[in-house]
């Protein structure tokens, strides 16, 4: 099964906030702007909701669904019809040719692990099964099953032929994890057959990836407003509006997918590749606005791994890229240039804007 760093559904990470016009056409009375056509399914180990507020297209949810499972068949760690189980399997011993998708991800994954000096780590595969958060056999591993599994961690060990379309991890027991990237493309592809149909407003949301296609269900000039999780609170609660039109919002937290020690201490799911333990920095919460679900989906994680001030230069460094970090202390900061978009609902929280100072 596809690993999903937030399995979690749409009302840990966002409220999607929806006031609308009526876009129904004569043949249907009912207003599609609160009343969308929509599907809802638990794929990838997750729920997946797509709306749609197109007249007449309520067939193009199907076709959008259908190429969900087709990437989840392809892309799932235990499946063994799947090609990532293929080149976990054959670890340390022979290069799995892959479709042209698989290879896409990967290789970005890889970008982005560089990128992050490893700190987002696609091999990381090794260390999240033997925690297992998300799953109903999740427990601390001990020291010495961290041990073991560190060593198998290492991105730079995963050899890729363009020519071939082969993945080779060359250490036996190594194992891919491309929880932090493949869920984000395969919201992207959902979006597409929805734009191949011919549908022009719709959000897809796997499990809290969210691509929100076109403008707002309001009218053809006025952004969606996505609320941002307060990660100290319950689900649901939020601490501000961003707005956002025809681009996707991913995010990351420390309040997402729980376990607790022996000891009482919580752990959760956002995994240092060096330690083996769940990260551990300023950061409560992280949300990532950008042109494409893969993109946001990767950059959640490697903002999150930075930790506040490396996190924000390179995020205001980006360009079509906002972020939103909220630390530990109840403190709010916002990518440079992007801070007078985010609304401040909650004043209880201290706004930063873009000044680390």
């Amino acid at each position: 099964m596809l690993k999903d760093k937030k399995i979690l559904v749409l009302l840990i990470s966002f409220l999607l906030v929806l006031t609308a016009c009526s876009q129904a056409g004569e043949d249907d009375p009912r207003d599609l702007a609160d009343q969308p056509y929509e599907r809802q399914e638990f794929l990838l180990g997750t729920l997946v909701d797509i709306s749609v507020y197109d007249q007449g297209q309520e067939e193009a949810l199907d076709k959008a669904v259908d190429r969900i499972e087709e990437l989840d068949g392809i892309f799932s760690m235990t499946n063994p019809d799947s090609e990532v189980y293929a080149i976990n399997e054959a670890s340390g011993k022979e290069p799995v040719q892959v479709s042209d998708e698989v290879y896409y991800v990967i290789e970005n994954a890889l970008d982005y692990a560089a990128i992050s000096d490893g700190r987002m780590d696609p091999t990381i595969g090794a260390l999240t099964d033997i925690w297992g958060i998300g799953q109903e056999d999740a427990q601390v591993p001990s020291q010495e099953e961290i041990d073991q599994a560190l060593p198998l961690v290492n991105y730079e060990n995963v050899e890729l032929d363009e020519e071939a379309k082969t993945v080779y991890l060359t250490q036996e027991g190594m194992k891919l994890d491309l929880g932090a990237i493949a869920k984000g493309y395969i919201t992207d592809q959902a979006k597409d057959v929805l734009v191949e149909e011919g549908v022009t407003t719709a959000i897809v949301d796997l499990g809290g990836d969210i691509f929100l296609l076109g403008s707002s269900s309001r009218g053809p000039q006025d952004n969606w407003r996505i609320g941002i999780q307060n990660p100290f609170d319950e689900r649901g609660e939020i601490v501000g509006l961003l707005p956002v039109m025809d681009e996707a919002v991913v995010t990351s937290g420390i309040y997402e997918r729980l376990i607790t020690g022996e000891n009482g201490q919580e752990y959760h799911h956002i995994l240092d590749p060096e330690t083996g333990y769940p990260f551990d920095n300023e950061l409560a919460g992280l949300s990532v606005a950008a042109a494409t679900t893969m993109d946001a989906d990767a950059l959640a994680t490697v903002l999150f791994s930075m930790g506040l001030d490396q996190g924000m230069e390179y995020a205001s460094s980006l360009e079509d890229v906002t972020a939103v970090f909220i630390t530990h202390d109840q403190e709010i900061y916002v990518s440079e240039g992007d801070a007078s978009e985010f609304e401040l609902l909650d004043e209880s929280f201290d706004f930063k804007g873009d000044s680390l100072d």
